[in-house]
C-alpha cells in the first residue's frame, strides 16, 4: 500500500466517569503502515494515563469548551508536533444516552510520524530507539499491539461477544504472520545488539537494514 493511498486513523472513544469528575478512555483505533489497531482499556483509565501530557491536556481543554450532553466541534487549524509525531485537524463529539451515560470521542484527520508515539505506554520506548527506524515501528505494529490487544482481551473476561472478536481477531493475525514475526524478532536482536558495540557504520548493521528491507519487498 503506497503513502498516497494508505488510510491513517487515530481516534479514541470516550466515558465520563460522573463519580471521579473525568474523562475515561474505552478504547484507541489506530490505523498505520496499512495496519488498523484498536488499543481496548478495560479498566477504563483516564485521559492523562493514557495519552502523553500534550494530547491529553490539549483533548481536555477542547472537551471543557463543549457541553457534555451532545456537541461537535471541530478545529481545521490544529496541529501538534510532538517527538515523532504531528497530529493535525482535531475534532470532538460528545453525546449522552439513558443506558451508557455520557460518551464522547475525538479523533485527528490527519498525522504524520508514528501515532502510538500519543499514547504514554509507548511514547518513551520509541524515544530510545529512534536508529531502529521503520524496523521498531513493523515490530511494534505487528507484534506488540496485536499481544497486548489479545492480554487486555483476557483481563476483561472472554465472556463478552466484544472480547471475544478482538480476541479471534488478533490471535487471527499473529499466527498469518508467524513467519515474518520470527524474521523481525531476529533483526530486532542483532540490531539492539549491534547498537551496543558501536553507533554507526558497522558492516553488520548495514547487512541486516538490508535484509529488512529484502522482507519489507517481500511484503509489497
Amino acid at each position: 500500500m503506497s503513502a498516497s493511498t494508505e488510510t491513517k486513523k487515530f481516534s479514541a472513544y470516550l466515558s465520563f466517569d460522573d463519580e471521579a469528575d473525568q474523562w475515561t478512555v474505552r478504547s484507541v483505533d489506530i490505523s498505520h503502515t496499512g495496519v488498523l489497531h484498536k488499543v481496548t482499556y478495560p479498566d477504563r483509565p483516564s485521559l492523562r494515563e493514557v495519552f502523553v501530557p500534550e494530547v491529553a491536556e490539549t483533548v481536555l481543554s477542547h472537551l471543557e469548551g463543549i457541553s457534555r450532553s451532545g456537541e461537535m466541534l471541530s478545529n481545521p487549524d490544529f496541529r501538534l508536533a510532538l517527538p515523532g509525531v504531528t497530529f493535525e485537524r482535531l475534532r470532538l463529539h460528545t453525546k449522552f444516552s439513558d443506558v451508557r451515560g455520557r460518551e464522547g470521542s475525538f479523533w485527528f484527520g490527519a498525522h504524520e510520524g508514528q501515532p502510538l508515539a500519543g499514547l504514554r505506554q509507548y511514547a518513551e520506548v520509541l524515544l530510545k530507539v529512534p536508529e531502529l527506524g521503520s524496523l521498531a515501528i513493523h515490530a511494534i505494529d505487528r507484534v506488540i499491539i496485536p499481544a497486548l490487544n489479545i492480554v487486555s482481551s483476557v483481563k476483561g473476561g472472554l465472556r463478552s461477544t466484544q472480547n471475544v472478536e478482538i480476541f479471534e481477531d488478533y490471535t487471527g493475525r499473529l499466527v498469518q504472520e508467524a513467519d515474518d514475526l520470527i524474521m523481525y524478532a531476529e533483526l530486532v536482536k542483532r540490531l539492539v545488539e549491534n547498537q551496543k558495540e558501536q553507533k554507526s557504520g558497522s558492516t553488520e548493521l548495514d547487512s541486516v537494514r538490508t535484509a529488512m528491507k529484502l522482507v519489507e519487498g517481500t511484503r509489497c
